[in-house]
């Protein structure tokens, strides 16, 4: 096979596998966000917040790694 057939299909991987990690991570922000509107608990909501944050961290980075390997 030659190289840039090779590299093309590890170049489809990597972007299925951010855009894999992307859309679990959106699922798991939709379900703290749900989390965090149905709770009137005041350490539960502070729990959703810190959740909310650490997944919108993790969601930003999976996003600047696909664009990286995208572009």
């Amino acid at each position: 096979m030659p190289k840039d057939k090779k590299s093309t299909k590890a170049r489809k991987t990597e972007l299925n596998r951010y855009a894999c990690e992307i859309g679990s991570i959106r699922d798991s922000l939709n379900e703290a966000y749900t989390q965090f509107n149905s709770t009137s608990d005041p350490d539960a909501l502070d729990a959703c917040i810190f959740e909310i944050s650490a997944l919108r961290s993790r969601y930003n980075t999976a996003l600047k790694h696909y664009r990286e390997w995208y572009y």
